[in-house]
């Protein structure tokens, strides 16, 4: 199977893409052509035709698959196919599994490390909180599945899960170093800061942005998520309400990347900068595993990353690792911490 990672400049291209856009655009010498995003698990990559571009584009829509043939080709640093044929599909003659990519962790077990978490909140209504999470049913079977994002990191089924445990456990390990920081309400912000995700995101053919994930993004959703859950919780500290919320609202870091507000308690900017980190991380350690190794030393422009990516001898065999999510304990306002809680947005809303 030719796969959109192994396309090199000059490859004859027969294959079958996921549409994932598709727009009648309008050239520099006034003629007319077909732009299309095609896609498979291995990435995306843009199509263009422009002979019978309008009758072209009537024969399929997005979410469609369709047989391309056509030519590779570098355009401004980035991959595409120039078009000759393309063919509509039916849906029952596609495997999926060449579409839907799924996170290397085992989500079971991913689940578990959850579970050591939260037996390991000391402060009790954190304790509750984050139990009647895990305790919701239609929750988890949204959680377990959901992405993290559509296309910048963690863009896979299961990836959500496989993000926040790594926050989870880059949380800990930076809470060692900072006495004072209370590591239950860290762990629990860590947990929550991108629930609202499961609403934002559905995954079918591939992933997309839900009607009221556009209208209202993930942040909104996972506070409204977040309140909700908390009324349910008998006595809950209207502080401790407060502070979970600005975690959430706080965690972009910046106005301009969508955060309504900045982080303004330790824990917020913790959550923020290693959000932030693990999230690079996973685009670049995606970008170079979905390029092809032959492309040279350079990858294609990051768009996340606002540059390229140098790909060094050490990185081709770049593989995932599970890490075990400690327990963790409370330390607010001078108590000494516990050791231990059990994953990004980058400078664009993720």
């Amino acid at each position: 199977m030719q796969t959109i990672s192994t396309l090199k400049e000059g490859d004859w291209v027969d294959e079958t893409f996921l549409v994932t856009a598709k727009q009648i655009m309008i050239a520099k010498n006034g003629g007319m052509y077909l732009s299309v995003k095609l896609a498979d698990k291995t990435g995306e990559v843009d199509g263009k035709l422009w002979d019978n571009a309008e009758e072209v584009a009537g024969r399929f829509e997005r979410e469609d698959f369709i047989r391309v043939k056509g030519v590779a080709a570098n355009y401004q640093g980035m991959m595409q196919v120039k078009m000759k044929t393309v063919e509509r599909m039916d849906d029952s003659k596609v495997d999926l599994a060449n579409f839907l990519e799924t996170s290397p962790r085992n989500i079971d077990e991913m689940v578990k490390d959850l579970s050591a978490v939260a037996a390991g909140v000391k402060n009790k209504h954190l304790n509750q909180l984050m139990n009647s999470f895990l305790a919701d049913k239609s929750f988890m079977d949204a959680f377990r599945r959901a992405p993290a994002a559509k296309a910048l990191h963690h863009n896979y089924l299961g990836g959500l899960l496989e993000h926040v445990v790594e926050l989870l456990s880059l949380a800990r390990d930076v809470a060692k170093h900072f006495p004072g920081i209370d590591t239950d309400l860290l762990a629990v912000g860590a947990f929550l800061h991108d629930i609202g995700k499961v609403r934002e995101l559905s995954v079918r053919k591939s992933i997309e942005y839900t009607t009221e994930g556009r209208l209202l993004g993930h942040i909104s959703l996972g506070y409204e998520m977040l309140a909700e859950k908390i009324k349910g919780i008998s006595g809950f500290p209207d502080e401790l309400t407060m502070l979970l919320k600005h975690i959430m609202l706080s965690h972009h870091g910046e106005y301009e990347f969508g955060s309504p507000k900045r982080p303004k308690i330790q824990e917020a900017i913790i959550i923020n900068y290693l959000d932030d980190l693990a999230a690079k991380i996973s685009n670049f350690r995606s970008t170079l595993k979905k390029e092809n190794v032959d492309a040279g030393e350079w990858t294609y422009y990051s768009k996340m990353h606002d540059r390229y990516l140098y790909r060094q001898a050490s990185y081709a065999d770049t593989d995932e690792v599970d890490t075990p999510v400690a327990e963790t304990g409370s330390a607010r306002k001078g108590k000494k911490p516990a050791e231990g809680i059990a994953d990004t947005t980058g400078k664009l809303p993720l």
